[in-house]
C-alpha cells in the first residue's frame, strides 16, 4: 500500500511523507523514490536524486539480501533533507566489508559504507523482538526543500 500526504506541524513547510509495506525488489523502492521525488513542490536537482535512489538501492537491497526482507519503508522530505526508512526483522546491524579484503569471491560489502557517505544522519533503532529500522537523512543540494 502506498501512501502520499502532506502535514503541517505548528506553521512549518509541509512534510511529505510515502510509506509502503511488502516490498519486493530495489527497483520496485526505486521506482517508488522517483515518483515520490517528483511530487516534491520542489523536486531536488539530478545529483541529490541520484544520491537518494542509492541510499534507498543500498538499505533495500540489505534488507532482502540479508535480514528476509522490508517490513516497511518510508521516504519524508523536509528542510533540505530526504529521510529514508527501512524496517527489516532481523536485528543483526549492518556489516562492512573488512578493509583490505578484496577478494574476489566475496561480493558485495560495500553497500553499507555508501550510505554512510551519502548520508548525513543515520540511525539504527531496534525494536525488541520485531528487527531494526534504519533511518538515513540525505542533504538535498537545493536547501529549499
Amino acid at each position: 500500500m502506498d501512501q502520499v500526504m502532506a502535514l503541517r506541524d505548528n506553521g512549518r513547510p509541509p512534510l511529505v511523507t510515502t510509506r509502503t509495506q511488502g516490498l519486493h525488489s530495489s527497483g520496485q523502492a526505486r521506482r517508488i523514490t522517483r515518483a515520490f521525488l517528483s511530487s516534491l513542490s520542489l523536486p531536488p536537482p539530478a545529483e541529490s536524486a541520484e544520491s537518494v535512489l542509492l541510499v534507498v538501492s543500498e538499505l533495500v537491497t540489505n534488507a532482502l539480501r540479508h535480514a528476509q526482507g522490508v517490513t516497511e519503508f518510508r521516504l519524508g522530505a523536509a528542510h533540505g533533507t530526504v529521510t529514508v526508512e527501512v524496517a527489516d526483522p532481523s536485528s543483526a546491524l549492518p556489516a562492512e566489508r573488512a578493509p583490505g579484503s578484496l577478494d574476489e569471491a566475496e561480493q558485495g560489502g560495500f553497500g553499507w559504507p555508501i550510505v554512510r557517505h551519502l548520508a548525513s544522519d543515520i540511525t539504527i533503532r531496534l525494536r525488541h523482538g520485531q528487527g531494526k529500522i534504519i533511518h538515513a537523512g540525505i542533504p538535498l543540494l537545493d536547501p529549499a526543500v
